[in-house]
């Protein structure tokens, strides 16, 4: 079996954290190295706990984003985990750095987005915290959830053997990002809905939603690093590796048409861009016909394939030129390498 790659980066930060905060208590169903905690509370379900920060500069920029635009993101990004685990949102928590200089009219502006959002997806926002930044934007929201205990999905769980899906095609969040900060101009049929996709993404609870509650999937994450770094950490978790075919990846149709202009591969836009706030999990072959009913009888698009679970460990991707091990070439907060967002 191929030995894994050490850590480095993001995964190593977190690895060294985690050692340094030592075990869970026992009530700590899930603990550190998923897309939500969970909490084993007195009841049928499990508690899911979230928490995620939007920074100016890192994350957006207010010269293509509305103040409304970042108060939704910043909440879609929350329920996307949420997502991920296969539950329902119920309540949220804003911590808000304002900048002293500007505006509060702005930050209530921000605030109008991120309350339409909760009251689309039956949330509250219950409380949180304000403070004056020394420097740009930061909304930080903490976001609190439920998934019945039998039902939760989560990294670990596949198998050899297994099929990939994806909830969506892939890459136009990437492809917006690159429209919007470099301020190309395609046409509007086109760029509108690309540039929609990385200002305003939909998680995708209700797909999470069918694929716990009818248990058609064995593990579970969201998109939002980027297939190569996301399905990296789903094939880590599980003790598994994975193998994508170049030809086959399901590119957005719209990320291929705008690849002329954009003049970056698609593929590269797909399985690295990220934000796609896609599902990404595996599920046993006999199970396809029941995933795609399931999919249909919910009113959701039918799950894409992405690849299938192999032995080993890591992310092959199969190109004409032979196999290449991708994982972690997403994005990586703390990857010296990284250009872009």
């Amino acid at each position: 079996m191929p030995l894994q790659r050490p850590l480095t980066g993001e995964p190593a930060l977190i690895a060294g954290l985690s050692r340094l905060f030592g075990q869970p208590p026992p009530d700590v169903a899930l603990g550190i190295g998923d897309d939500c905690a969970a909490l084993a509370l007195p009841g049928p379900d499990y508690l899911l706990w979230t928490v995620d920060t939007l920074l100016e500069g890192v994350h957006f920029d207010l010269s293509y984003f509305s103040l409304p635009q970042l108060g939704r993101k910043a909440l879609a990004v929350n329920l996307s985990d949420i997502a991920a685990m296969g539950g329902e949102p119920l309540y949220a928590l804003l911590s808000l750095g304002w900048p002293k200089a500007r505006d509060v009219s702005g930050a209530l502006a921000m605030g109008e987005g991120l309350a339409q959002a909760a009251g689309e997806h039956g949330l509250a926002i219950i409380g949180g915290n304000t403070v004056a930044s020394p420097g740009g934007v930061i909304v930080t929201l903490t976001l609190l959830g439920r998934v019945a205990r039998g039902e939760m999905l989560t990294r670990r769980g596949a198998g050899v053997g297994d099929l990939l899906y994806v909830t969506g095609p892939l890459g136009e969040a990437a492809a917006g990002l690159e429209i919007l900060t470099r301020g190309l101009k395609l046409d509007a049929d086109l760029q509108a809905p690309l540039c929609r996709a990385h200002l305003d993404p939909r998680p995708q609870l209700a797909a999470g939603r069918v694929l716990a509650g009818q248990r058609l999937a064995t593990a579970l994450i969201d998109l939002s690093d980027g297939v190569a770094t996301d399905l990296g950490h789903l094939c880590r978790a599980s003790g598994v590796g994975a193998r994508i075919s170049a030809a086959t990846a399901p590119v957005s149709p719209r990320v291929k048409a705008a690849a002329p202009w954009l003049g970056v591969e698609p593929l590269n836009l797909a399985l690295k861009g990220g934000e796609d706030y896609q599902l990404l999990f595996t599920s046993p072959p006999d199970n396809a016909p029941a995933l795609y009913a399931a999919f249909a009888r919910a009113g959701l698009a039918p799950p894409l394939p992405l690849g299938e679970i192999i032995p080993g460990s890591g992310v092959l991707l199969e190109t004409a030129a032979g196999e290449k091990d991708i994982a972690g070439e997403g994005f990586d907060h703390f990857r010296l390498d990284l250009c872009g967002e």
